[in-house]
């Protein structure tokens, strides 16, 4: 795999995250397991980091969070980590 063919696995920045909300979405459906897992992961950190401030990217922030547990739950159902971001 070459670094053209890669995902983006980081959280989206806030600022990015209005312009790149539909591409968040499309990136986070064709991530592979691990990586959607650490993606989750992050998101989940940057979410409780930030929830003191409720500025406006901490909604799109939650927003990413929920897409990335959504792909999750349906991708592995029966698993107990369904929950774990």
């Amino acid at each position: 795999m070459t670094n053209g063919d890669r995902i983006e696995t980081s959280v989206f920045e806030p600022e990015m995250c209005s312009s790149k909300g539909e591409s968040a979405r499309v990136s986070i459906s064709l991530m592979s397991s691990s990586e959607l897992l650490r993606f989750g992961m992050r998101a989940k950190l940057r979410c409780s980091e930030g929830a003191d401030s409720n500025g406006p990217g901490l909604a799109q922030l939650a927003a990413q969070l929920n897409e990335a547990r959504s792909e999750w739950n349906r991708r592995h159902p029966d698993l107990p980590l369904r929950d774990s971001f």
